[in-house]
Order: structure tokens, then C-alpha cells, then sequence
């Protein structure tokens, strides 16, 4: 049985002969196939590099003190038995070597690569009002979330923008870059089976006349748009760039690992930085596996988020050692985000859990972070304190940080113009390496 590494190595060595195989078929119908495989790379070569972003949330309200806000100095807050105060380039959080090995695993080799965000108001404690709050910085209905902005606002034309693996999303007026990847559905659009699942089946054609198919439409779509102006033109270079992302998807397949991984929350995350690294998609969204909304369990908190920082020490290696799409590695440009829409009381209730609390903790890691940093802070009571938003610390004259200044600065890091989307919100320049 092959394990996870030996899929993708096996898969990166046959990346090229399924490539050829690729252009021996509908690619070699148009123009000697450079329509459809060069504008990716050429524009990744020719304007540089650009920032990919996966987004882990954990559904629930996770409990801030089960790692990243850890609290001992004061009886106002109850910790977890048998944890312990753990710093590692120069972040502070809940360790214990029984408890939390893999956290600290993860924080002594990425450390210097995270930043850790304290004390964020979310605005809420309702579950669906605070996701939407932590996802789009507002209340309204008709904004996408940071990872549809981020994809659809790309320097890059990205076949799969935003990838939902699993986890909440919120396509706002942005809902041609979301594509949902649960459940199969995104293997049987891309190669075309889904009409065979219709209430009336249709055969599917087989690979030679599908190839002769796309060819003639597409050579159809080309010469109609080449004679349209205005808004007409505009809509058919749409289609004809959908057409090729199609295609393009339906030959890299394989490279890309949709069918041959599992659908764990590593596979998950995987796929997501293999469609990455081939340039098909900017963002990502992943559900963290476990309950966090722990009215009676409080202990399950602390088991499920030391197995995600085992997860993505994983996922790090793997990024750490994987060519990008722009860069050297993809650890120098992609970017994670681990989330969930409100923390937990400082105590304990009647039934040995905790409940919603609106001060939230995040950690953001990877290209362009301020690695090794502690942002924010919340008192013994587990309240936010004023901070200066461009080192992150206490400050009298500070502000209190809102979720929206923390989004805000994630569209920064991905280099969009943040009053484009929010106006007059004040970015949490603290989390980036270069806010300039």
C-alpha cells in the first residue's frame, strides 16, 4: 500500500508523460496546444509571484486557550490539567508533552514562519452570524469571504479560483470562482461523466472524439470572438477562457491528485497545494475535523486541535519541499490560515465545558507573514486590551482589533487593496512582513 508521499512522488515523476498524453489529444487539434498550456505559466513567469492561500476552520468556536492564548498567570481563567506555558521563536502557547506533542512539534520547526492573532472581536456568539462575521467582516449578505475575494481578484486566471473542499463559504456577488469539491461532483464535471447521472443518461463520448469535439467548438468560439466588439466580445474571450480551463483541468488531472488521495483533512489539504502548485487554483477552504462546540466535553478541545498542528506539520513538510507555482517552494508562497467564528468562556460551566465568547484567536503562517510574533492580547478575565496595529502590542492608545482588520490585512498579504472591498477599515499590518 502506497502512503501518502509515495502517491505524490510517484505522481510528479509521470506529471510529464500524462502531459504529452494530454497534447496528443484535444491540445494537439489548436494551434500546436499553446492555447491552452502556455498562458498559465507564462503569466506566472512574466508577473511574478502571487500569493495561494489555504483556509482551515474549525466549526464549533474553538477554545483560545487550547493552544493559542494561553492563560495561567490568573484564576480568572481555567486551563487544561497537565498543560503548560511552552515559548518557541517567540510565541507563547499551550504545551505539555502528553498533551500536546504535536503542537509543539509544529511550533519548534514552524514557528518562525506564524504569527499568532490574540483578543479579535467577532462580533457575535451565534454560530452562523459570527462565521459570516469572521469570513467577510460584515453582516451583509451580498459580500464574499476572504478567500473568494483573494481568487477572484488574482493577477492570474485561475481554472478552480477558490476550492471548498470543506467548511463554510460565502460566494457573495463572486460565485463564478467558487467550486464546490465534495462529494465527487468536481472529478465528473471536469471529465464530463456527470451526464451520465442525469434522470436521462447520455453517453459519454470516448477520448479521441471528445478531443475532436472540444477542438471544433473551440475553434468556433476563437474565430466568433475575433469578430465581436464591446460587450459581446467581452463575454464570448469568457467563454472561450472557460473552454480552455476545462480542458485544462481534464488533462491535469492526474498531476493534480484529485482521484488517487483520500478526502482526510491532509489529503484535503494536499490536493489543495497540488492545485496550487500547478496554478489551477488560488484559495482553499478546509474543515478541521472534530466538535469544538463544547458545552459539556471541554477535554476534546485539546485533543482535536493537537491533531491538526499534527496535520499541518505535515502539510508544511510537504509545502517546504514542493517546487511552487512562483516561486522556489510553495512554503514561499502559500499562506495558511487557521480559523473558527468565536472563542469560549474563560471558565468552565456547570457541565465541565465552556461556552460562546466573542473575543477570538487566529493563527496565520507562511509566505509574507511576520513569523515569531504575538499579536493581540486578552486580559486575565480573557478580554480584549487595546493594541497599536502596527506592532501588535498593548497600547493605551490603541485600538481594539475586529476581525475586519485582521481580513483586511489578509487581502494585503495577497496583495489587493483592501479599501476596495472594506473602505476605511484600519489593516492589521502587525501579521505582515512588509505592510509596507
Amino acid at each position: 500500500m502506497l502512503n501518502l508521499q509515495d502517491k505524490l512522488f510517484l505522481r510528479k515523476v509521470a506529471a510529464a508523460h500524462s502531459r504529452r498524453n494530454f497534447l496528443k489529444g484535444a491540445g494537439a487539434f489548436i494551434a500546436g496546444s499553446s492555447a491552452l498550456t502556455v498562458p498559465w505559466q507564462a503569466r506566472a513567469q512574466s508577473q511574478g509571484r502571487e500569493r495561494k492561500f489555504i483556509f482551515f476552520w474549525a466549526g464549533g468556536g474553538w477554545d483560545t486557550t487550547a493552544v493559542l492564548d494561553p492563560h495561567y498567570d490568573t484564576g480568572g481563567v481555567d486551563m487544561e490539567a497537565m498543560t503548560e506555558p511552552v515559548t518557541m521563536h517567540g510565541l507563547t502557547f499551550t504545551g505539555g508533552e502528553t498533551v500536546r506533542l504535536q503542537t509543539e512539534r509544529f511550533f519548534a520547526r514552524w514557528g518562525a514562519y506564524a504569527t499568532i492573532v490574540n483578543g479579535v472581536n467577532v462580533h457575535s456568539v451565534g454560530h452562523d452570524s459570527a462565521t459570516q462575521f469572521v469570513l467577510t467582516g460584515t453582516s451583509a449578505s451580498s459580500y464574499s469571504d476572504w478567500p473568494t475575494l483573494l481568487a477572484s481578484n488574482g493577477k492570474y486566471e485561475y481554472p478552480l479560483p477558490h476550492v471548498v473542499f470543506s467548511g463554510p463559504s460565502f460566494a457573495g456577488t463572486n460565485g463564478a470562482s467558487v467550486v464546490r469539491a465534495g462529494g465527487g461532483t468536481l472529478l465528473e464535471l471536469i471529465d464530463g461523466s456527470i451526464i451520465g447521472r442525469a434522470d436521462n443518461p447520455a453517453p459519454l463520448p470516448p477520448p479521441p472524439a471528445d478531443s475532436q469535439i472540444d477542438a471544433f467548438v473551440h475553434k468556433r468560439i476563437s474565430e466568433y470572438a475575433a469578430k465581436q466588439v464591446g460587450l459581446g466580445k467581452s463575454r464570448a474571450d469568457g467563454l472561450l477562457a472557460n473552454m480552455e480551463r476545462s480542458m485544462e483541468l481534464e488533462g491535469r488531472r492526474f498531476e493534480a491528485g484529485l482521484d488517487d488521495l483520500g478526502n482526510n483533512v491532509l489529503d484535503q489539504a494536499i490536493k489543495a497545494s497540488e492545485l496550487m502548485r500547478l496554478g489551477l487554483a488560488r484559495c482553499a477552504m478546509i474543515r478541521i475535523p472534530g466538535g469544538y462546540d463544547t458545552h459539556g466535553d471541554q477535554l476534546s478541545q485539546g485533543v482535536n486541535q493537537d491533531n491538526f498542528y499534527g496535520v499541518l506539520d505535515e502539510l508544511f513538510d510537504h509545502l517546504a519541499r514542493t517546487p511552487g507555482h512562483t516561486s522556489e517552494f510553495l512554503l514561499d508562497e502559500v499562506v495558511v490560515v487557521a480559523m473558527s467564528e468565536f472563542g469560549r468562556t474563560p471558565k468552565l460551566n456547570g457541565g465541565g465545558g465552556k461556552d460562546h465568547w466573542p473575543y477570538g484567536s487566529f493563527m496565520v503562517a507562511g509566505a509574507g507573514v511576520h513569523g515569531g510574533r504575538m499579536v493581540g492580547k486578552t486580559d486575565g478575565g480573557l478580554i480584549a486590551e487595546p493594541i497599536d496595529f502596527a506592532t501588535g502590542q498593548p497600547s493605551g492608545l490603541g485600538e481594539l482589533p475586529n476581525i475586519e482588520n485582521l481580513g483586511t490585512a489578509l487581502l494585503k498579504l495577497g496583495r489587493l487593496d483592501p479599501g476596495r472591498f472594506l473602505p476605511g477599515i484600519q489593516v492589521l499590518d502587525a501579521i505582515l512582513r512588509n505592510p509596507g
